[in-house]
């Protein structure tokens, strides 16, 4: 008897070492989201078959079709409406370049007092609940309101995808309370940089995606080693899709050559056009009409492009998907998103939002996500109101999209699993 009750304890103890670690790593009811973002990564990159940390993702958690992004379909602009919840017309980031009436050049800026909208990280401090963040746009210090992350780290492109998934459980190991980390957001840099090299679809892209897939692995088992997968949301997202460029346009050198006096900024299919007066503006519609672009002045542009703020300029100019704007870069011009003008081995973004090419991806993994659910078809402007709702936490009414019925409707009354 003295034997079986001796084994008996020891059982007991190891059971109580094994189960107290995972207990311990996160708090038992305070749900968490993680918001990862792969730049530049469309539906079809990330269902390859050499990927196996998204695969577990499809497998085992729901998706959507495809998320529309916001227009323009650049990085900024959709970085900063995934957290903000508003279209750039309201947050104000209105591309990766541009100028403000009073303020000046905005220029890939990291300052958060840029958006003119409040960020999750700012809402979510007003509820009690601390955030994080390892590079995204606009979280880099505090907002206007002198809110914002906890803790961010400064951008550099040379942060590996595994330094960030380090980081981010090691948030996530504190002890509940302030300073542990409830809501975290993180950029990789996805098929974005080797699709504007090499295109959409290519080599190049496909291994770096490959390697980011392995970092996302050991993200998820870092988060099912912590017992956290009951009480963690995973939302992994993309900015914009990517198409592949045929042709480059010189507009801002088309424009000088017609006598128009103005300033261009030019990303991918998407430019601003700042007129030095009223009349330059219709002449330079007019001049980018006759090169087979759309163009429309900001005053009287179709409603649905949303131009209303005045960092648009006085003219927007869209291209056609495949055609890209030369821009200027480091003393030359050159293509954006192509090594030499008029190449025909890049990619490029800009275009309208409804192009099948810019779709962006929507896949979430753990609390809440139904193994194998398709969630539709949803819009970056969702986003936000479904992270809100993921963490208990009242949507504003200012907020433009709505919380993905798919992944909110099992939820308890106020958001928690208690």
């Amino acid at each position: 008897m003295l034997r079986l009750t001796v084994c008996f304890a020891a059982w007991a103890l190891a059971a109580l070492a094994a189960w107290t670690p995972a207990r311990a790593a996160g708090p038992a009811a305070d749900p968490s989201v993680i918001l990862l973002s792969f730049d530049g990564t469309r539906p079809a990159d990330i269902r390859r078959q050499d990927l196996p940390g998204f695969a577990r993702l499809l497998r085992e958690g729901a998706a959507a079709e495809r998320m529309d992004p916001v227009f323009p379909t650049n990085t900024f602009p959709n970085h900063a409406s995934l957290v903000t919840g508003v279209a750039p017309e309201r947050h104000g980031i209105v591309s990766n370049v541009f100028l403000d009436p009073e303020r000046g050049r905005f220029d890939y800026a990291a300052d958060p007092t840029w958006l003119e909208a409040p960020p999750l990280w700012s809402i979510l401090a007003a509820h009690g609940i601390p955030s994080a963040s390892f590079h995204w746009v606009g979280s880099e210090g505090s907002w206007r309101d002198g809110t914002g992350p906890l803790e961010w780290k400064r951008f550099d492109a040379r942060t590996s995808a595994d330094a960030k998934v380090k980081q981010i459980l090691a948030w996530l190991d504190r002890p509940p309370g302030p300073s542990r980390p409830r809501f975290v957001t993180a950029w990789f840099r996805g098929a974005d940089h080797e699709g504007h090299r090499h295109g959409p679809g290519s080599d190049e892209a496909a291994r770096d995606l490959a390697a980011q897939d392995a970092s996302l692995a050991r993200l998820v088992a870092g988060l099912e080693q912590r017992g956290l997968l009951s009480t963690t949301t995973l939302l992994v997202v993309s900015d914009h899709g990517m198409a592949r460029v045929e042709r480059a346009v010189d507009l801002a050198g088309e424009l000088r050559g017609a006598g128009v006096r103005a300033s261009t900024l030019a990303g991918g299919g998407f430019a601003i056009v700042y007129a030095k007066q009223a009349a330059q503006a219709e002449r330079a519609a007019r001049v980018a009409r006759g090169l087979g672009l759309e163009a429309f002045e900001r005053r009287t542009a179709p409603r649905e492009l949303r131009l209303g703020n005045d960092r648009f300029g006085d003219v927007v100019v869209i291209a056609p998907v495949g055609t890209a704007f030369l821009h200027e870069s480091l003393g030359r011009r050159i293509a954006a998103g192509l090594h030499l003008p008029g190449a025909s081995r890049g990619g490029a973004h800009g275009y309208r939002p409804e192009e099948e090419s810019m779709g962006a991806i929507f896949v979430a993994f753990g609390r809440s996500a139904v193994a194998g659910a398709s969630l539709g078809r949803v819009n970056a402007l969702d986003v936000t109101p479904t992270v809100l709702a993921l963490l208990g936490v009242p949507a504003p009414p200012e907020l433009e999209g709505v919380a993905i019925p798919g992944l909110v409707a099992r939820l308890p009354a106020d958001g928690a699993d208690r």
